[in-house]
């Protein structure tokens, strides 16, 4: 235990530092004072300086809580700290996301906070693991060697495939015929999208030849589907990666500073993603996530109106209305929203696709929990089979 003359040293450099640095940041000195004399206030400051100064941007998601907006004060807060992530605002409260600490430090600062962990281990019971499903993937493309290649672009944190599969007539053969793209499971414990691209790829090989709308895609575009770009968080059930990087705020983002298209300092995963669409010329693409249930338009980091914005609008709006209980949703006009008038995201995949790469991207939140009874996942495939499809058919001129 340190002596007396110790913890008063520690004491008098502790408030040296803080009026130092608040008397840096504009606060005068009445408000210094007032703020020394409270040891919560001191201990807030210390622990969101910590926070400003161990990240350099709101990718890393080791910590998450559910906040009840009972105060937008606390919104307000939040919102202000670059190094934390918000997600999923709806009318009863917010999904927040950071470094080792958060909890500590929303405590601190008296802010109501649940868990955001899955509470029973019931819901994960069914699902198979990113090993089985690689193993079902294999087994499905090994069958229709004419209409399916199944390729790995990359390895995870912890070394698993990141496995991606191209659907199309004479698939060996890569032609002017446009690319489209379907990409999910980017958050590990969003886990309804890498299992509606499971069914969506059986079914497209299964009823080649036979229904001739699916014929009709195979024949005239080449189509690739990523079940899960994040393995290791399916595994763990888990948003980020095995590093705790949320791949969604990991892309370069032409309103930040990290703004050049490099993959020097990303995830894997990232990276991966970034390297193969640079040999693609994909003219349309979704990404799957769950948490809500609503197709979400650009732009997701700036209030700009999107160039095409018409355009996209009727997608998203055509994608709501024929998957039907996103169509009907009560939080969202007519299912669809502006990802910047819903929430601000930072190096999302979405902006990232469309500003580099010219790939007219959406997303689709296709479930409000995350993580459901396996036994509704039928249901969620049976919801959103026709508007995939047709989806993927405006890729065809």
């Amino acid at each position: 235990m340190p002596d007396l003359f110790t913890v008063v040293i520690i004491k008098i450099l502790t408030n040296t530092f803080i009026a130092f640095t608040l008397n840096r940041l504009g606060v005068g000195s009445i408000l210094i004072n007032l703020f020394l004399k409270d040891e919560n206030m001191k201990i807030a400051f210390m622990i969101g300086l910590l926070f400003s100064i161990s990240t350099v941007k709101a990718n890393i998601v080791a910590e998450s809580f559910y906040i009840k907006n009972t105060d937008p004060s606390y919104f307000r807060l939040l919102k202000s700290r670059p190094e934390l992530t918000i997600d999923h605002v709806e009318k009863n409260g917010f999904e927040i996301y950071g470094p080792k600490g958060l909890g500590k430090f929303l405590t601190t600062n008296n802010i109501p906070h649940f868990s955001m962990k899955i509470a029973s281990l019931s819901a994960v019971r069914g699902y198979p693991s990113p090993e089985e499903t690689a193993t079902e993937l294999k087994s499905v493309t090994d069958m229709y060697p004419d209409l399916a290649q199944m390729v790995s672009i990359g390895k995870s944190v912890k070394g698993r495939d990141l496995w991606v599969v191209k659907l199309s007539k004479n698939v060996k053969v890569n032609d002017d015929r446009p690319e489209f793209k379907y990409i999910a499971n980017m958050h590990g414990d969003e886990i309804v999208g890498r299992e509606l691209m499971m069914r969506l790829i059986k079914d497209l090989l299964a009823n080649y030849g036979k229904d001739p709308v699916i014929t009709n895609l195979l024949d005239r575009a080449q189509i690739y589907i990523m079940p899960s770009m994040n393995p290791d968080g399916a595994a763990a059930v888990t948003r980020g990666n095995a590093k705790n990087v949320d791949l969604n705020r990991d892309f370069p983002d032409y309103t930040t500073s990290d703004n050049k298209d490099v993959t020097t300092g990303r995830a894997p995963e990232t990276a991966a993603v970034m390297n193969w669409q640079k040999g693609h010329n994909f003219v349309l693409s979704a990404n799957f996530h769950g948490g809500a249930e609503v197709a979400n338009y650009p732009w997701d980091a700036i209030a700009e109106k999107f160039p095409n914005e018409d355009y996209i609008k009727e997608l998203c709006l055509e994608y709501a209305t024929l998957a039907p209980y996103i169509g009907a949703s009560t939080a969202f006009d007519n299912g669809i929203t502006n990802g910047f008038a819903w929430y601000k995201v930072n190096g999302g995949m979405q902006d990232w696709s469309i500003r580099y790469r010219k790939d007219l991207q959406i997303t689709i939140e296709v479930s409000n929990t995350k993580w459901p009874d396996y036994s509704k996942i039928d249901y969620y495939y049976a919801q959103n089979k026709l508007a995939m499809l047709k989806f993927m058919e405006r890729a065809i001129p």
